[in-house]
């Protein structure tokens, strides 16, 4: 039976390469019979630039640059040829701040900048900007910033870019455009820049926003797109995916040769998942916890999709599942099978995998090999 293992990351426990690794040694230890291939995958979140790096054997690349809230850190990513792979959690992510300091009206994407800014000086034409994991609600301000843009309040006053200042900022200088650069933005959301549904509300809390910080952020993102729309004549408020990383993408679509790509199905297909599933009689995918947020379009849903295309069956494992991502798979399974905390889930997650994925590949052997 050929099987491809193909799952995200389990955020916090478990990185998608040893996720994988840990499925098919049940599965070889379970019998010879089982031939695997491993095809870890990212939508955007965490791990996206690994497994896009060695998709395509880029080389890594660190550099020193200004962490969210002012410090500097040391932050990596990967060149192959004249491409960079970024993830702006490296500079600007929640991971670089203490979970007790996290404050997205302080908080700037400018790190993130001057790794663009690094990779251009490399000579790199094509940037893949894969935005999961940021602390950021500074509409990409920040990120500007550090790309020599020039922010001025009522008084041509300057201005750092982070979130506090948004609702400031009446006037942008700019700089010359990079030219001949294109950016593809790798996100793993829809979601909008503004409303109910945007950048401030849904993921602002996430990143330490308190209920009174949610409608100043909300506003200073409000002023700050129309500014955007004044300079470049389009509203990008609207558009899917804007309101990822707190609006990072608004100002390099005005500003810059830059396009939103859906992350999963981006990543998919440098990685040439199609030709690895259309050998697979079974697929076998998951991440930390699979619920309706799956549905769109999250790593999972869209190896499954590939996977029906196909007609192959797909399973897929969580930390924690949820029914109503139940109808995209053949069968959603949880590695905890009794009470449990989630600390202990998390500490005990590689022994939890293995124990589950033994025990499915022992039940696929008895149904497959039954003679």
């Amino acid at each position: 039976m050929n099987i491809v293992i193909a799952p995200n990351s389990m955020k916090g426990s478990l990185n998608a390469f040893d996720f994988a690794d840990i499925v098919e040694k049940a599965f070889v230890t379970c019998s010879p019979k089982f031939k695997v291939r491993k095809a870890p995958v990212a939508d955007g979140g965490d791990f996206t630039g690994e497994v896009l790096r060695r998709a395509v054997g880029a080389k890594e690349i660190t550099t020193e640059v200004r962490g969210p809230l002012g410090a500097t850190v040391t932050a990596g990513y990967f060149i192959s040829d004249k491409t960079a792979i970024i993830e702006m959690a490296e500079a600007s992510g929640m991971k670089q701040v203490k979970s007790s300091l996290l404050n997205p009206l302080k908080a700037t994407s400018y790190g993130t900048g001057q790794l663009i800014a690094d990779a251009v000086s490399k000579g790199c034409k094509q940037i893949w900007l894969a935005i999961g994991g940021s602390a950021t609600v500074d509409g990409g301000a920040g990120m500007m910033e550090a790309l020599g843009f020039l922010l001025f309040d009522k008084n041509k006053k300057q201005l750092a870019g982070n979130g506090g200042n948004l609702g400031r900022v009446q006037f942008i200088q700019k700089p010359a455009i990079f030219k001949n650069i294109s950016i593809k933005i790798i996100g793993d959301v829809d979601n909008p820049l503004l409303g109910p549904n945007g950048a401030a509300a849904v993921f602002g809390p996430q990143k330490g926003a308190t209920p009174e910080m949610v409608p100043v952020l909300e506003n200073g993102l409000k002023i700050w797109s129309k500014l955007i729309q004044k300079e470049c004549g389009t509203d990008y408020s609207r558009l899917p995916g804007s309101g990822a990383a707190g609006g990072m993408a608004i100002p390099l679509l005005a500003f810059c040769n830059a396009e939103i790509v859906p992350g999963a199905d981006f990543v998919l297909s440098q990685i040439d998942l199609e030709k690895q599933i259309q050998w697979a009689d079974l697929v076998i995918t998951g991440e930390g916890k699979i619920d309706r947020q799956t549905l769109g379009n999250k790593a999972p849903f869209a190896v499954a999709k590939i996977a029906k295309k196909y007609k192959k069956p797909v399973l897929a494992i969580g930390g924690k599942v949820e029914p109503d991502a139940s109808s995209a798979f053949d069968g959603i399974f949880s590695l905890v099978n009794g009470p449990v905390s989630l600390n202990e889930a998390i500490k005990n997650t590689k022994e939890l995998l293995f124990q589950f994925s033994w025990e499915l590949a022992k039940t696929i052997k008895a149904i497959t090999f039954y003679e």
